[in-house]
């Protein structure tokens, strides 16, 4: 059975700059877990951590309980932010060369780079050179080297950027069938809306910190705050004035989108909409990750710091 990740009170300073303060959390096996947070919030450093590039100046990564050991990370595949490929070598001797290193025996690495270059739909580029692939066609293709050896624990840095939508679903179909299978997936991100109906569990970081961390259903339920979508035809907007508890959250042409309280009843707001105008299509929407995070972190915007 594959086994769990456990960060426990991870700080990690470099010089007079504190990149984690403290992070704790646990990655769940066939659970998707995302790591977000805005760019230069210490998701790349926890993830080096993570992996044993850095020591952190204090706590502890553990796997199965204990604390980790270099063999169990020979088990685990990691996809870094960066490119790491070969730019002039073939897709899919690329892929064989990693099994390789992971002491794949040549047929063995062969047959599950065929495998993986048709799963992520790279079938027909097996004798590419890689720097003629698009840039979303090496990301998948660096995803495929990361999973060659079959890991027990696959994290990925930011493995959704400069994905157009078709390969962000693609991407996703792979982890979903991984977690599936029972493995351990820890992504990072700072795309956080993109990413929420992808993650089952999240961790929010931001300036080194945990600000949020648990199921998403049930972060997104228990927020107590709902945002009701309008799309009115020929209504002003002076009776929003009437609730107390409604506040404006965005007001185009003919969309508006409510924030209702606890308190306030939708379909009484709804009602007031209609006496007012033609309501064409509405929608009640629980907070996106992105105004979760917001509220937790106490911002106004995500900003996207250099890291």
């Amino acid at each position: 059975m594959t086994r769990g990740l456990g960060v426990r009170d991870v700080a990690h300073a470099f010089g007079g700059r504190q990149a984690l303060a403290g992070v704790s959390f646990d990655v769940v096996p066939g659970v998707i877990t995302g790591l977000l947070g805005p760019n230069g919030a210490g998701k790349t450093t926890l993830l080096r951590v993570l992996l044993g590039v850095l020591t952190p100046d204090r706590g502890e990564v553990t796997y199965d309980g204990r604390p980790v050991l270099p063999q169990d990370r020979q088990r685990w595949g990691y996809m870094p932010q960066e490119r790491g490929l070969y730019p002039a070598m073939p897709a899919g001797e690329q892929v064989i060369y990693f099994g390789r290193l992971h002491r794949l025996a040549k047929d063995d690495a062969t047959t599950r780079a065929r495998a993986l270059l048709a799963e992520l739909g790279l079938g027909d580029r097996w004798d590419s050179r890689t720097d003629k692939l698009s840039g979303g066609m090496q990301q998948r293709l660096q995803l495929a080297t990361a999973l060659v050896h079959d890991p027990d624990v696959i994290v990925l840095d930011e493995p959704f950027n400069g994905l157009d939508p078709v390969a962000v679903e693609n991407l996703s179909a792979t982890l979903r069938r991984r977690a599936e299978a029972g493995r351990t997936v820890l992504f990072s991100s700072h795309q956080l809306d993109l990413v929420q109906d992808l993650c089952e569990d999240i961790v929010m970081v931001d300036a080194g910190r945990t600000v949020l961390a648990g199921p998403v259903a049930r972060l997104r339920a228990s927020s107590g705050e709902r945002q009701l979508r309008l799309h009115v035809r020929g209504a002003g907007r002076d009776w929003v004035a009437r609730f107390p508890g409604v506040r404006v959250v965005s007001d185009e042409v003919d969309e508006l989108r409510l924030s209702l309280t606890p308190d306030v009843d939708a379909l009484t707001v709804l009602d007031a909409a209609r006496a007012q105008g033609e309501v064409v299509d509405f929608g009640l929407d629980l907070p996106t990750l992105s105004h979760l995070f917001l509220t937790a972190a106490g911002r106004t915007s995500v900003e996207e710091v250099p890291a």
